[in-house]
Formats: C-alpha cells, sequence, structure tokens
C-alpha cells in the first residue's frame, strides 16, 4: 500500500511566489516511508518467553541464556536430581540455596534456621521457626510450613499453608512469609548446587 504526497512538479498558477513550485499533484510513497518499519512479529514467531525471568529465548533454545530455566519441556515443575534450587528474597537481596538432602530452615531462630537467621533478625513479621524448603531425591521441591504454625503465616501464589502440610514448588512460584517477606523460587541447572 502506497501513501499519498503532494507532487514537486509545476507551478502554482494564483501568483503566490513563495510556493515554491507545489502543485495539485500526488505521488505515491511505500508504506515504509511514512510509517517506519513494521514492528516486530509477536512473540510466539520470534521465540518464547522465559518462565523464570520472562526474556524473550529464541525457538528451540533449551534453556535460558539470561537465567538458565529450561524452556518448554513437561511443564510439571519436576526438577531432576541435581538441579540447583534457589530463593530469591527480592525485598532483602539476598538468595538462599536449597542443597539436596539438606532442608533449608526459614525462620530467626539462629540454632534451627542458620542460613536465614541472620537476614531475618530484625523481622518479627518472620517467625522463629517459620518454614522450611527441601528437595526429594526425585528433584521435586517442597514447603512446609512447621507444625506449629506461625503467627503470620506463610503462602504460595498466594494461597495459604495449613500447618505440617507440605506443598509443591515449582520454578517461579512466589513464596510469602507473611505478607512483607516475600521470594521467588527458580529451579535452574543440571549440576549439584
Amino acid at each position: 500500500m502506497t501513501a499519498p504526497v503532494r507532487g514537486t512538479d509545476g507551478d502554482r498558477d494564483d501568483g503566490y511566489e513563495g510556493y515554491g513550485g507545489y502543485d495539485d499533484d500526488w505521488e505515491s510513497v511505500p508504506d515504509e516511508e511514512v510509517r517506519g518499519a513494521a514492528p516486530p512479529p509477536p512473540d510466539g514467531a520470534a521465540g518464547v518467553r522465559c518462565p523464570g525471568c520472562a526474556a524473550l529465548v529464541p525457538p528451540g533454545t533449551p534453556r535460558c541464556p539470561r537465567c538458565l530455566a529450561r524452556i518448554g519441556g513437561e511443564g510439571d515443575g519436576t526438577a531432576p536430581p541435581g538441579t540447583r534450587v534457589v530463593l530469591h528474597f527480592d525485598t532483602l537481596a539476598l538468595s538462599l540455596p536449597v542443597l539436596p538432602g539438606e532442608p533449608l530452615r526459614l525462620g530467626r531462630d539462629t540454632d534451627w534456621a542458620p542460613a536465614s537467621a541472620g537476614a531475618f533478625k530484625d523481622l518479627s513479621v518472620v517467625s522463629r521457626r517459620h518454614a522450611s524448603v527441601s528437595v526429594d531425591p526425585d528433584g521435586t521441591v517442597w514447603v512446609t510450613e512447621e507444625t506449629d504454625g506461625t503467627v503470620n503465616g506463610t503462602w504460595v501464589n498466594g494461597g495459604h499453608l495449613l500447618p505440617g502440610e507440605r506443598h509443591r514448588l515449582r520454578h517461579g512460584d512466589r513464596l510469602q512469609l507473611s505478607h512483607r517477606v516475600g521470594c521467588t523460587v527458580r529451579i535452574t541447572g543440571d549440576g549439584p548446587c
């Protein structure tokens, strides 16, 4: 399709000298010159969005080059044995790895939760023994709120957990310790933590 543009040939016949010689003829100009380049194709044609960081990844790429999250696949959230699991606490600028066979305890009790107690020490909304995250031998990732419960609760993707009940975590899930301390679950890589 083309857009009309005034031609530059001929003279104006009403005697106006400052007009520059334009006439009333129109010439065709390609759309690209008038409207600019066409927008990029939709996401599906250019690639897929990474479930971990939302980056646009070329079609057929098995892992995101930015965060190493798996692209496509079964989508059941199972992490293969030896997969790296990390909790990214955005409000605290903190990342905590979950080691296979060793539950990561989240709380303010320094003896019970040595990896997280220092980060949570001034956060009264996090219980002394709040919750724990573990990786099973088959690679599935679980969170459990402590059996006695917490004062301010634990949520996964907005759903409240019951004390003592295991809840399966998947890549990209949002885990909340109270409504004020949140993290994103990242399941990436093939090697050991």
